[in-house]
């Protein structure tokens, strides 16, 4: 069961309700004044609180501001207990964000429904969270690798393209194809083959920076985006992914299998064209890298493309 906080400067009163409640399986602690109260929900992070409208130092209205204003309890319900002829009072603190109400003299039974009602639309609300959060990594992390997919990259490069664009900024695109795949694939068999896309992917994270958006754009290719970043350093990061690559096999039961990755790389500038131009000038130098023998890097530059 969970925590409650009950809020009340009347001992009585709160006896009553503690005895009660830790009967039904349920925490207990207890403030005597509104300025308790609220420190104490802050500090204790209950699951419910049930807060008397009149008390010392800070009445039920001023706390439940306080409340619904923190951060750290701002989604906690509170049930106002309250005499019958505070009505006013009772609409000003569901207006605030109270959950309910219950009126003196309290019947626990009654009491203790509300507590469960609000207590199962609090775990309804969190699995929803919970569900929405799965949508959102379903909808832009790849599935295998974990990294960014090819919608998410673009929105997160898109971004930083119209804030590098602002700033006056160079920022630079890679794109990353590993070498000779489906003879991997043909040989080890698919699973050997994802197994070897999340080791070559662990092994591109551990060589970029934070502010690098990294994704996986389509089977074995991936891709870069480097904001605020000249050519002569996407080249040294090129170089320091593909060596690293290269360098770092992936271990299938005793047969360490050596992988590497031919590399496009090109320059956006700020006021020229768009980013999604600026990959297919990565693309184009992914595929001079590979007819210069793959396992390399290669720069976009319209009078080196033939090389």
């Amino acid at each position: 069961m969970g925590t409650i906080l009950i809020v009340d400067d009347i001992p009585d009163n709160i006896k009553l309700l503690l005895f009660e409640l830790e009967d039904d399986g349920y925490r207990v602690i207890t403030a005597t004044n509104g300025r308790e109260g609220v420190d104490s929900a802050i500090e204790n992070d209950p699951e419910l609180i049930l807060l008397d409208l009149h008390m010392p130092v800070l009445n039920g209205i001023e706390a439940l501001k306080e409340l619904k204003a923190h951060s750290k309890t701002h989604d906690t319900p509170v049930i106002i207990i309250s005499a019958n002829d505070d009505i006013e009072d009772i609409i000003k603190a569901l207006d605030l964000g109270a959950h309910d109400y219950v009126s003196k003299p309290l019947v626990y039974p009654v009491l203790a429904a509300r507590i469960r009602s609000a207590l199962r639309i609090q775990e309804q609300k969190h699995a929803l969270a919970t569900a929405n959060d799965e949508l959102i990594r379903l909808a832009t992390q790849d599935p295998l690798t974990g990294i960014n997919n090819r919608r998410s990259f673009f929105d997160l490069s898109e971004r930083e393209i119209s804030r590098a664009e602002r700033l006056n900024l160079p920022s630079c695109a890679l794109m990353m194809d590993i070498d000779h795949f489906k003879r991997l694939n043909d040989n080890y068999g698919h699973n050997v083959g994802d197994n070897a896309l999340i080791h070559v992917t662990e092994t591109i994270q551990h060589c970029i920076r934070p502010s690098d958006i990294f994704g996986r754009y389509g089977g074995e290719e991936f891709v870069l985006c480097c904001p605020d970043t000249n050519l002569s350093v996407a080249t040294s990061i090129g170089e320091r992914i593909r060596h690293s690559v290269e360098h770092t096999p992936y271990q299938h039961e005793q047969t360490p299998i050596t992988i590497t990755l031919s590399i496009g790389i090109a320059l956006w500038m700020p006021h020229t064209h768009g980013f999604e131009e600026t990959l297919k000038d990565a693309d184009t130098a992914l595929y001079a890298a590979k007819r210069k023998g793959r396992n390399c890097c290669h720069t976009y530059s319209d009078n080196s493309l033939s090389a």
